[in-house]
């Protein structure tokens, strides 16, 4: 029995912490794009994203995989992503190719904004599971069956020098850096210590649990989002309130999927301090808020919207993640 039989697989996950240098670890380029897991058997590629459903027929363009391994059967683990002309990705591209389904409109958008698989790791390999081998070899043996392509490329690492590298892809565009230990295991929806993540901007996903009243122009979508996420305990915890960093066609895309998840039950029990009412939601829209720090009651300090997370759900919200 292997992962194959195992499927779908949840991909393990990373902590946040602060840049750092070690003998110990290696480090890569965060990419922000959509996880991916490839399972390659008999010819066949089929795709799965972090949120567990099957994604294949959305990636025509990713096909390609078959005749970019160098084997029979496969499980990688990498990133999706659309990459601008600087080469950094562009998560605002790819968010249009999310939930596409129609094999003409996925064909056509393949053709458009096509995506590139960022391979990072190997978990199987022709009938022999590799989640038990050490992290560095599992990514000396994925290079070696790996053949680059318009939409394959490797993952490449740096050793040492983690907190250059980390103000070295800040620089060049990209959204932070991943340190992950040479000598690890890779441990299936595991957030352990082994990965750890560094962003350039601190932000956290919330579930959005409700809204309040907006006032003028904002009269008709809403003031602000109430967000939240899961504690320890699984229980949600009010995070902030978030009145910013929205545009126009933002507030207007978002109200009817708002209201679409109304509830006149309390999502939140804890008081809730905002200047209007608040009309309350079930849990739904993931969204990723910027902040400055953490107050000491666990608020996000001077909240701004940055996007909504299609391919992230409210199970992925946990505090300190």
């Amino acid at each position: 029995m292997t992962l194959f039989d195992e499927r779908p697989i949840r991909p393990m996950l990373a902590k946040t912490g602060e840049p750092f240098n070690s003998d110990k670890f290696v480090f890569e380029v965060k990419w922000d794009g959509l996880r991916t897991l490839v399972f390659l058997r008999n010819g066949k590629v089929e795709l799965q994203n972090r949120n567990l459903r099957d994604v294949t027929p959305g990636f025509p363009e990713l096909g390609i995989l078959k005749n970019s391994i160098k084997a029979n059967q496969a499980i990688l683990d990498g990133e999706a992503v659309i990459l601008g002309r600087d080469g950094t990705p562009n998560f605002g591209s790819l968010q249009n190719r999310f939930g596409v389904e129609d094999p003409k409109r996925a064909d056509a958008l393949s053709k458009t904004i096509p995506v590139t698989y960022i391979a990072f790791d190997l978990l199987h390999l022709d009938g022999k599971d590799f989640v038990a081998v050490p992290l560095v070899e599992r990514k000396e043996r994925l290079q070696e069956i790996l053949s680059e392509g318009p939409h394959v490329v490797f993952g490449e690492h740096i050793e040492n020098h983690g907190a250059q590298f980390f103000k070295e892809v800040l620089k060049n565009g990209f959204e932070g850096a991943l340190a992950k230990e040479k000598q690890s295991h890779y441990l299936p929806g595991n957030r352990g210590g082994s990965w750890i993540k560094f962003k350039g901007v601190q932000t956290m996903d919330c579930i959005v649990v409700g809204y309040t009243k907006g006032e003028g122009f904002r009269s008709t979508t809403f003031g602000s989002l109430v967000v939240a996420a899961y504690g320890p305990d699984s229980k949600l915890r009010h995070m902030t309130n978030v009145g910013g960093g929205f545009n126009n066609q933002t507030l207007e895309d978002l109200k009817p999927l708002l209201t679409k998840l109304e509830t006149k039950t309390e999502t939140l029990t804890d008081p809730i301090d905002a200047p209007s009412p608040v009309t309350w939601l079930k849990p739904g829209i993931v969204c990723e808020v910027k902040y400055m720090s953490i107050t000491k009651d666990g608020k996000l300090r001077f909240p701004r919207f940055s996007r909504v997370r299609m391919d992230k759900s409210p199970e992925d919200c946990i505090i300190g993640s």
